[in-house]
């Protein structure tokens, strides 16, 4: 029994130092730290998007991340971690946070006369698998789905304002406490 809780321990500690390393990547737009995250195949995976597209393969957001680093200036996120469950070769990961980030160039790359703020408000799921996409048994990630969340004194329907963000505090749930991600 002892072994088994401590390779889930070694498990959730890996899955953390993907999440860690996927967000740090978003950082200045550190594609080749960015790769290291997920299998290498187109089919292998898919992500929802912020921007509200999808992306098939590590490729495709490859080239996503390259148009952005033309355009936009990424800075780091504060993520707070909700939840890490691993059960067998599959785990996942669910987060909110602050992600900052500014427009400074037009399509073109022509440097824009002001910045503009493009900071979201977000929460994300990521899925693993113990599998690296070429048949060996290391963790990468296979699914993220990233969408906005409403502002942080918003009180969600049916609920009350104790159940804000604000009032519970990023990453906290009604049964535990959220975790800070340190780079």
């Amino acid at each position: 029994m002892q072994n088994q809780a401590n390779e889930q321990s070694e498990d959730v500690a890996q899955l953390l130092k993907l999440h860690r390393d996927w967000y740090f990547s978003n950082y200045n737009i550190n594609i080749p730290l960015m790769r290291t995250v997920f299998p290498p195949k187109q089919d292998q995976f898919l992500m929802f998007n912020l921007n509200d597209h999808p992306y098939f393969g590590v490729d495709d957001l490859d080239a996503l991340w390259s148009f952005y680093a033309r355009t936009d200036r990424w800075g780091l996120c504060e993520d707070h971690v909700m939840r890490v469950d691993v059960a067998g070769d599959m785990g996942y990961i669910v987060s909110e946070g602050i992600y900052p980030s500014w427009v400074i160039k037009d399509d073109e790359g022509n440097l824009l006369p002001e910045e503009i703020d493009a900071t979201f408000r977000y929460r994300s799921t990521e899925i693993y698998k113990r599998d690296d996409g070429e048949g060996g048994r290391e963790w990468k990630m296979w699914h993220f789905h990233c969408s906005t969340r409403p502002d942080d004194d918003a009180v969600p329907d049916a609920k009350t304002a104790e159940d804000s963000s604000r009032r519970r505090g990023l990453g906290n749930t009604p049964y535990s406490q959220g975790t800070l991600v340190e780079y």
